[in-house]
This record gives structure tokens, C-alpha cells and sequence, in this order.
């Protein structure tokens, strides 16, 4: 039996365009081994939209704009590189056991 393959993307169909491999980069590079400046998540963001953008995918350039705008929420800022060290989402949210 096959393991299901996750689903890295949130708010759009992670089978279509290669996005869940984008998806992926993109959230392991917010996340906890990623992270680091406000210019750190910015370069993440438009790796993550050129990935999309060069597999034709006419979500690329939404989904930017939606991670400049909301992505400060989850992104992983390290110690003097940020007003909060870490990501304010966990502040809110806890992490399953």
C-alpha cells in the first residue's frame, strides 16, 4: 500500500503545476531550520514564485502577494532579525504533541 503524499499546500490543489514541491521549499524555508531576516522571507517568497511562475501556473503571482502580505505571520524570525524572535503563529497556536 502506497503512503498519500502530503499536502504542502494550504488554500490551493497541491497536484496541479508541481506546486506541492514549491510548497514544500517554501515552508521548510519558513520554518524551523529556515527563517532568519525580514530579507530572508522575502527571497523565499519569490523563489517560492518563480518556481510556480516557470511551471505555468496561473496562481504564482496571487499566491506572492498573499505570502508578502500574511507571511510575516509564520515566517521564522531569528534573534536580532526581527521585532519577535521565532514564529508569532506558534505564539498563538500550539504545536501537537
Amino acid at each position: 500500500m502506497t503512503t498519500p503524499e502530503r499536502d504542502y499546500c494550504y488554500f490551493i490543489d497541491h497536484r496541479k503545476y508541481n506546486r506541492n514541491i514549491g510548497c514544500r521549499r517554501h515552508d521548510n524555508a519558513y520554518g524551523i531550520h529556515g527563517g532568519g531576516s525580514e530579507r530572508d522571507r522575502w527571497r523565499a517568497d519569490f523563489a517560492f514564485y518563480r518556481h510556480m511562475r516557470d511551471n505555468g501556473d496561473p496562481m504564482a503571482l496571487p499566491s506572492l502577494l498573499a505570502c508578502l502580505a500574511f507571511g510575516w505571520f509564520c515566517w521564522n524570525y531569528h534573534a536580532g532579525k526581527g521585532l519577535w524572535r521565532g514564529q508569532l503563529l506558534r505564539r498563538f497556536v500550539k504545536a501537537p504533541k
